[in-house]
């Protein structure tokens, strides 16, 4: 971490958590480290996607995971209090914020597995940005799939039969997500989960199915391609065809001949 004094960092950070009983002046200290490692005259290269479309600082890029990675100790010994500091920094307008936000919840104790798993859900029923939504499935979690990955698999089961278009879009998110890691003896239920989205002539959530079904042909392409014959055979709407016309890419040749095989023999009623 070049240029940056990591005594004086470590001396910040001990004085942050000095103040870990009054969460609005963590709050405060917390951005004032930032503040004091953001690069003013940092230009950035005209294409660049920023790393979020909320307020962000320009900081050296070690910076908050190392912040972080410091807090994480105080995290495990003293959840009560991080709960308040999470909550205080997710109500904040800056990035790095609710990112340490994601990334203390993540570190607190499974015993508090409710506490967690209910922030998360209240969390991902916001309009969020990019850049927290991947905060959000890849820090919040991290106890909870350790110590009770169950408990991670039925959130994302209530997200995705959930009422509104948001649960069901956070639910595919977070199981493109997990089903890399997912054992073998999982997948026909998560096949069953996704079978109904496959179906669905509503195209709102078209783009988070893709990533879904890009995840299960990496992970099962034999048993995802016959799923995807399956659905054809089953429906008569024509927009499920030119939906799986996008999943070819995902195949191998002769997998792609098949499935083209089935769109085409699928038997589309008249309106």
């Amino acid at each position: 971490m070049a240029a940056i004094d990591l005594t004086k960092l470590d001396q910040q950070i001990r004085e942050l958590l000095e103040s870990a009983e009054d969460p609005l002046v963590f709050q405060r200290k917390f951005h004032s480290i930032l503040e004091f490692y953001h690069r003013y005259s940092h230009r950035k290269q005209k294409d660049a996607m920023p790393i979020s479309f909320m307020r962000h600082y320009e900081l050296p890029g070690k910076v908050l995971p190392y912040i972080q990675g410091q807090l994480r100790p105080f995290a495990h010994t003293d959840p009560e209090n991080t709960l308040k500091i999470v909550q205080q920094l997710w109500q904040d307008d800056y990035f790095e914020a609710r990112d340490t936000a994601a990334s203390l919840l993540g570190q607190i104790p499974v015993d508090y597995k409710e506490q967690v798993l209910g922030l998360i859900f209240q969390w991902i029923n916001m309009p969020l940005d990019r850049a927290v939504v991947e905060s959000v499935f890849t820090k919040t979690n991290k106890t909870i799939l350790e110590k009770a990955p169950q408990e991670w698999k039925n959130l994302i089961e209530k997200l995705l039969h959930g009422k509104g278009i948001q649960e069901k879009r956070m639910g595919l998110n977070a199981l493109a997500r997990l089903i890399p890691t997912s054992p073998s003896d999982e997948l026909p239920e998560i096949f069953s989960w996704v079978r109904t989205f496959l179906i669905d002539p509503d195209q709102t959530l078209d783009a988070n199915l893709r990533y879904v079904v890009a995840a299960l042909t990496y992970r099962s392409s034999n048993e995802t391609a016959y799923l995807l014959r399956e659905v054809l055979a089953d429906s008569s709407d024509l927009y499920v065809g030119r939906r799986f016309r996008q999943y070819l890419e995902f195949f191998d040749e002769p997998a792609q001949k098949r499935l083209l095989d089935a769109i085409k023999r699928q038997v589309i009623l008249p309106e």
